[in-house]
């Protein structure tokens, strides 16, 4: 894939709603379509998600996986607002560039104050980073 437009989104997947965050600008990102329980937060691989190696960069992968703790939770607790507390992973194979790759996961314990969840990275079946990770809830005052 040599441009910014998608390959043609999944079904049961909508695009992200925040045209002026990092996350878009290190996606675009799409989301399974919250009318569904099982989380899933997903990107096409573009040319600058790539690192000198070709393949998808570790941090591309990471973004992914922290926006997938957040779907995560929040298909559990309903609508929240937190920050990343921990994100630990392990990088278990390359991506390649121009594939669909997404992540999804399960909650470990959602608690008043932390949220915790787990899940992996994968492209056509195959992990490519597993993770885990927390959230703290905080107070709209705070952020």
């Amino acid at each position: 894939m040599t441009n910014n437009a998608p390959a043609r989104i999944p079904d049961g997947w909508v695009s992200q709603s925040f045209p002026d965050t990092f996350s878009a600008h290190a996606g675009p990102f799409y989301f399974r379509s919250f009318t569904e329980k099982e989380p899933g937060v997903g990107f096409f691989s573009q040319p600058h998600h790539a690192n000198a190696g070709g393949v998808i960069h570790g941090g591309a992968l990471m973004t992914l996986a922290d926006m997938s703790l957040w779907d995560i939770c929040r298909r559990v607790a309903g609508p929240f607002r937190a920050l990343t507390v921990t994100m630990n992973a392990e990088f278990v194979g390359p991506g390649k560039i121009g594939e669909f790759i997404m992540a999804t996961g399960e909650a470990t314990k959602i608690g008043r104050s932390l949220m915790f969840a787990r899940g992996k990275v994968t492209c056509a079946d195959e992990t490519l980073l597993v993770f885990s990770g927390s959230l703290k809830r905080i107070r709209p005052q705070q952020a």
